[in-house]
């Protein structure tokens, strides 16, 4: 069997990492977030359908047998496997995928030399709140509490551009 791969945010980098994984983070400000959403919407929005389907198809399976049961393995692999594009795209963008049925994305940002996690929702125009990487969604706050954010490294942009 296939498996989704998750994506690993920028703020997941354990502490002894080396220093050259630095260069490689992405660190969104809000603009940049909110630029970001014009192709993240589009991804999130088929990954929700995406994923519904898939418990669809899981249910279906369970109830199925014979050449019924091999159509519907072959569609559920092909869904996985939209899943898991849909993820890599989240990954290049610098962005990762928090709940698969509700499209919530985390975009990470640096404020005050720490990792904070600007937060957005599938049905939202913008972005909206932040929290600590620690508190996860249920302790947004709203964007406009967050303290500057500093933009990705130099090296960065020019490898994710």
């Amino acid at each position: 069997t296939q498996t989704v791969k998750r994506t690993m945010l920028a703020c997941d980098d354990p502490p002894d990492a080396p220093a050259t994984l630095e260069a490689d983070r992405h660190y969104f400000t809000p603009s940049q977030a909110n630029r970001a959403l014009v192709l993240v919407k589009r991804i999130a929005a088929d990954i929700v359908r995406r994923y519904a389907r898939l418990g669809d198809l899981q249910e279906a399976l369970d109830r199925t047998t014979g050449m019924a049961e091999e159509d519907i393995r072959g569609e559920l692999l092909e869904t996985i496997e939209h899943l898991q594009t849909h993820l890599e795209e989240l990954d290049d963008v610098g962005a990762e995928l928090v709940d698969w049925s509700r499209g919530i994305i985390n975009f990470p940002a640096r404020v005050d030399g720490r990792c904070v996690l600007l937060c957005w929702e599938l049905g939202q125009e913008q972005i909206t709140y932040w929290h600590e990487v620690e508190e996860g969604f249920a302790g947004r706050q709203p964007i406009e509490t967050l303290p500057a954010a500093q933009p990705l490294a130099p090296a960065a942009a020019t490898r994710r551009s």
